[in-house]
Parts: C-alpha cells; structure tokens; sequence
C-alpha cells in the first residue's frame, strides 16, 4: 500500500487579547500557535502486494517464484474466493486456475464452442509444460481493480481429464499445485488474448478445441471468438488499464528468504506509475526483442516474470553436474556478463547481469531468492530474461493497443 503525508497549513491569525487589571494596566499575550492539520493521501487502489517465496504449504521449495493473491466471483455476485500463491506471469495472457484450489459451490459457468459443447483450452510453456482445462467466466478482482466476466481457464478439471494429442505431445500436465509451483497463473503480459485473431478464424491453431460428443470422451479444434478467449485482466479493467509496473528492490548476490514487491496497474495513469528515465524496448508482432550477447544475435528475446532463472545457450558456462542444479548453469566463480537489448524501434539498453553456480546456491533451502540462477534454452535465438533481472527495477509492460507516455505497447520499459 503506497501511503504519503502532506501537510495543510490554514492562515495564521494574529489574536490579541487585552488582560485588564485592577488598575487599568494591559497585556498581550503569546498568540497560541495554528494546530498544523495532517491528512493523508487517498489510498491508490492500483497496487496489488507481490511476494518471492517458497510457494503453497506442502509443493516443495520454489526459488524465484513470483506470487500474489487473486479474487475470483461469480459474474456480478457472490459467492467469491480468494486464492493465495498465483504465479505472476509476464509470458503469457490470462488467469489459469487449478481446479483442486477451487470451491465447488463457485460452480462457474462454462463456455461453450458452436457445437454448444464445451471449450476446452490449452497452453503450452516453454518449460515444455502444458496446462488443459475447460474455459469458464468470473470476475476478476486483483487490489482494488476487477475486470468483470472475465474467460478463465480452469486447469486439470477431473470431468475433462483426457487432454487433446496435439496438446499433451512431449509434454508434461500440470494437474497439481506440486507441479505447477503455484496455484494458478495469472498472466498479465503484452497481450490482450492468449491466442487472438488466428483462433477466432482457424480451429487448428492449437489454443481451443470443443468435445466430440456430450461425454467428451473426445476433442477437436475449434474456434473461439476474442470474447471467449481466455483474457488478460488488465485491459478490462475501467481505468489504470493501459499496462503494468512490477517494482522489485534489490537483492545481494547471496539470494534472500523473501522478497516482498508491488505490482501496479497502468502507466502514467497515476503518481505511483509514473515512468521516471524509464528505455523503451517496442517489439515485433510476438512481444521480441534481441538480446546481443557475445556475438550471438538472440532475436526471440523476451522478458519473463513467470521463468526463474535467467535462461540462454552459452557454450563457454558450464552445466550443472549434480541432480540439485540439473537445467543450471554452475560456474567456478560467480560470472559478470554483459548485454546489449536492442528494440524493433531500434532503441538500444546495455545491461549487465552476474550468474552464479545453482548447486551452490541450491544448497541453502530457506532461500527462496536467488538473483544469480541462470541456465541453458536450449534455443540458440532466445534470451528468456527471468525473474532474477526483475530485481532491484522497476519494469514497465505497455499491453498491444493501449496508449501511455511511453508510447503504444506492445513494448517492455526499465
């Protein structure tokens, strides 16, 4: 909660008051002093408190994991529920929920395709993840923002546990909080749909499909209009709605427990948003930049509040060896690179940024912040700059179509 003090000074007037005394004689005194009347700045209702920690009661220990809590209803009434540990992601669009977190009595209203059957939806992550789920509307309120009758999608519901092939191929489900780390997503990104046009016009994109039969034993593709996609909250939201600020302090390169932040609604909307010497990285159509690093020109770059580790293809840093920092890289000594982020506005923001080796950091389990995580893509075109680069800045994601001061998103600022 962003809280200042500012101080109302009323007109000082001077008071004489005349102390007659038995004789005559007369004297003023001290005027006594104007109370100073103090009173405080309206409470911004465009924050919504985040925190790095070790994620859900019993999922394990989650490092760099980015949470907040989250309050769904049903569309213009109650009953609502409140979840804790969502996962703040800026790599995808959308609020995705675990349906084990859910309670049965918010009995949310479903979507349906043109079939009248359900719409199913998938979302495949570059962790080599997926989540299936059916597609249902609820209000969303984040702080002191809600974006009403938004396309959700419920993740792992048991009714639709048979995930279509073109989904699942090499992946792996998420259907617990264990596996996911969180209890749900909530994906706050540069664009408005998880899919867009292409899905509303062609049912083999890979994002919507519909049951085959009123058992749903089976699926197909199927179209989805821009209303029934599952949505980033953000845009519809009636004001503050033109992007977010994550700020994040510092954190010394020995990591931390716990890592307390904000996430803040719109840009140059309100004085806790206002861009300061803020660069800005416009991107082409799938929210990229490139990343110069070493020689290498990685042009599907990307910032992202859901990965967490800095991760890219660098033949010179070693693996991790050891089951505890396997997917890591695990230098001899902590290691300082440097980078140059280059916009398709062609604006250029030299960065640096220090990697340090995972099985050592690993090795303290009560630490559930560690700013030096780094590992291989397995992608030689991309940079997924992860958490660890949110620390100790404030970034600034402008959402496609939305005006600010920063200029018409899609684009990244820090």
């Amino acid at each position: 909660m962003y809280y200042r003090n500012f101080f109302w000074h009323a007109s000082t007037l001077a008071l004489l008051a005349t102390l007659v005394t038995a004789c005559g004689g007369g004297a003023t005194p001290t005027p006594t002093p104007t109370p100073t009347i103090q009173t405080p700045e309206p409470v911004l209702n465009n924050v919504l408190g985040v925190t790095v920690d070790s994620g859900p009661v019993g999922t394990g220990t989650n490092v760099n994991r980015l949470y907040t809590t989250v309050k769904i209803c049903q569309p213009g009434t109650n009953p609502c529920q409140t979840i804790d540990h969502v996962l703040v992601d800026t790599g995808s669009s959308g609020l995705r929920l675990l349906a084990s977190v859910l309670t049965p009595n918010l009995n949310l209203t479903r979507l349906t395709g043109t079939s009248g059957l359900p719409l199913l939806n998938c979302i495949q992550f570059v962790d080599n993840t997926f989540a299936w789920g059916p597609v249902a509307k609820a209000d969303v309120v984040l702080g002191g923002k809600t974006a009403p009758s938004v396309p959700i999608q419920v993740i792992a519901d048991p009714a639709f546990n048979t995930p279509a092939s073109a989904c699942a191929v090499g992946g792996t489900a998420i259907t617990t909080a264990t596996l996911l780390g969180a209890n749900g997503i909530l994906g706050i990104g540069l664009f408005r749909e998880d899919c867009g046009s292409g899905c509303s016009s062609n049912p083999h994109k890979g994002f919507y499909y519909t049951c085959t039969d009123a058992s749903c034993t089976a699926t197909k593709g199927a179209l989805a209009s821009l209303d029934q996609q599952v949505k980033n909250p953000v845009p519809l939201f009636s004001s503050d709605n033109n992007g977010v600020l994550i700020d994040l302090p510092a954190v010394g390169s020995a990591g931390a427990s716990v890592l307390n932040g904000s996430l803040i609604f719109g840009i140059g909307t309100q004085a806790n948003n206002q861009p300061r010497s803020a660069g800005v990285l416009t991107t082409d159509a799938s929210g990229h930049f490139t990343t110069l690093l070493a020689g290498q020109s990685l042009n599907t770059s990307f910032f992202d509040s859901g990965s967490n580790g800095l991760f890219f293809d660098a033949t010179t840093v070693p693996n991790c060896s050891a089951d505890s920092g396997a997917g890591f890289y695990c230098p001899n000594s902590p290691l300082n690179l440097s980078a140059t982020l280059v916009g398709a506005n062609a604006a250029r923001i030299a960065v640096s940024f220090q990697i340090d080796n995972a099985t050592a950091l690993f090795s303290d389990a009560s630490k559930g912040v560690l700013p030096g995580l780094a590992g291989p893509m397995g992608d030689s075109t991309t940079f997924d700059w992860g958490l660890p680069f949110f620390y100790g800045r404030r970034m600034f994601f402008g959402i496609e179509g939305q005006a600010s001061s920063l200029g018409t998103g899609p684009y990244y600022a820090f």
